[in-house]
């Protein structure tokens, strides 16, 4: 059980999956490119006045970074990513991987890019993973609803489509879907 203050950590995602995931640009944020192909990440943020307009923060990538950013394309797993980066930069596989993952957290961490997660393989520690993970999710939209950061429709909605999501995990587990 957590300690007062302390926040829950979502449950983690076996790093096979993880490799196999493909990075998705939040679609608030937009780039702009050099001459020299030097990405600028542009970031909508807003002002919490109604009456000023939403400024932007900009966040200038090196070479490496902006060859990186141009290659997300909602499309290609991270696992091929690093294959073309150990092309491209002449890199080790295991180079590729750390550099690529360091990138892509930092990413996910400003919520610039989500990592779109492939189905759990049947038969695998993964399937209970998943479930934990929608098991989590379902606990924060509780908790957002219960601070009214959602509707009640959205809501009901939502859990309804986790809820499902569980129950057709678990049946194809059971061998209820092959």
């Amino acid at each position: 059980m957590p300690l007062f203050g302390k926040k829950k950590e979502p449950p983690r995602v076996s790093p096979g999956r993880l490799y196999r995931s493909i990075p998705i640009v939040n679609p608030r944020v937009k780039h702009e490119e050099d001459a020299d192909g030097i990405v600028t990440i542009l970031i909508p943020v807003p002002t919490g006045d109604p009456k000023k307009p939403e400024r932007t923060a900009r966040i200038k990538l090196d070479a490496i970074g902006s060859k990186v950013w141009k290659r997300i394309d909602g499309k290609t797993a991270l696992n091929e990513m690093v294959q073309w980066m150990k092309q491209e930069f002449m890199l080790t596989e295991r180079e590729a991987e750390v550099s690529l993952s360091m990138f892509m957290k930092s990413l996910v961490d400003k919520k610039l890019v989500a990592l779109a997660l492939p189905p759990p393989t049947p038969g695998t520690p993964e399937v209970q993973e998943e479930i934990e993970r929608i098991r989590f999710e379902i606990e924060e939209l509780e908790k957002a609803f219960r601070k009214k950061k959602v509707d009640e429709k959205t809501f009901r909605e939502l859990k309804e489509k986790y809820e499902q999501a569980i129950r057709e995990l678990k049946e194809k587990e059971a061998g209820g879907d092959s």
